[in-house]
Order: C-alpha cells, then sequence, then structure tokens
C-alpha cells in the first residue's frame, strides 16, 4: 500500500481466491448458466405470473361487483324520486335487458347505468304491483341461489344480488 492511500487495490492477480474458483471450488472458467439454473429461474418466474394473475382476476371480479351494487343504489335513488312525483314505481318492460328501467330513464337517471360486462350480464328491474320493486343483478363473486326467481340477469346466468324498495 502507498502512504496515501486508505484502501489496498485489488487486482486481478493479487484477487482472494474465491473469486477465481467457480462455485463447485474448482478453476472451472465458465461464462454462462447450466440448463438446469435456466429452467429453475424459467419455472420460479411461471409460479409467481401464475399467482399474480389469479390474483388480479379476483381483484378484477370484486371491483365489478362492487361497480354492480353501486349502479343499483343509483337505480334504487333513481326509482325512489320517481314514486315521490307519480306515487308510484314505473311499470317494468316484462324482460330483463340492458335497459330495463323502463321510463324513467331520460328524467330521473341519465346516462343509464349498464353492467360492466354488458351485454353479457344485464340488470333486471321488476316492478310488483306498482307498490314495490326489485332491481337484480349477477355478482360474479356472489353465491349460487337465484334472489329473484323467474329471472335471468344475462345470458343464462341466475340473479345472485337483489335490491328492493326501501
Amino acid at each position: 500500500m502507498k502512504k496515501n492511500q486508505k484502501y489496498p487495490i485489488i487486482t486481478p492477480l493479487h484477487s482472494p481466491s474465491y473469486l477465481k474458483r467457480g462455485l463447485g471450488g474448482v478453476n472451472d472458467n465458465r461464462l454462462g448458466f447450466t440448463l438446469v439454473e435456466i429452467l429453475v429461474v424459467i419455472t420460479i418466474i411461471g409460479l409467481l405470473s401464475t399467482i399474480g394473475l389469479t390474483g388480479f382476476q379476483a381483484v378484477t371480479r370484486s371491483g365489478r361487483d362492487a361497480l354492480r351494487k353501486t349502479d343499483l343504489e343509483q337505480l334504487r335513488s333513481a326509482l325512489e324520486i320517481y314514486k315521490s312525483e307519480e306515487n308510484n314505481y314505473p311499470a317494468d318492460s316484462g324482460s330483463c335487458s340492458a335497459n330495463a328501467g323502463g321510463d324513467f330513464v331520460p328524467a330521473y337517471i341519465n346516462p343509464y347505468p349498464f353492467d360492466p360486462k354488458s351485454p353479457t350480464y344485464d340488470y333486471c328491474y321488476k316492478s310488483l304491483g306498482g307498490l314495490t320493486y326489485q332491481l337484480c343483478a349477477h355478482l360474479e363473486n356472489g353465491g349460487t341461489t337465484n334472489l329473484c326467481p323467474g329471472e335471468e340477469c344475462g345470458s343464462g346466468e341466475i340473479c345472485n344480488y337483489r335490491v328492493t324498495n326501501p
């Protein structure tokens, strides 16, 4: 070491022996990775991406379900405003469709909310004698109990979430 130098300079000729050796402890001078090492890394990356993808799909399904619940609450509010002005709830269109709201749509809720996966799933409005109603939707993370008997919330899907008048 020189007088003004605080730390020794390590050169390839003076480097410790463990830096010159491979992992096996022998001077094997290898420059790449073995096939086993590459396969292990690919397997680990595949497992992590699978776990991440399934988690992402669950989160997006939950997000769509939350949007459905919010949409039905907005429809409920519009229906209550309609009832306060007309003294009854609007008649339904007779079938569950993308625009199941009937005649209250332009004046009481604009724009009319659609299911996030429309046209696969739809919201269903059913007037029960003008004095009560039910709004139904299919939740992707919901159960298998049909809460709106006789109705489908999309192409063959049961309505497993229901909102009724307060």
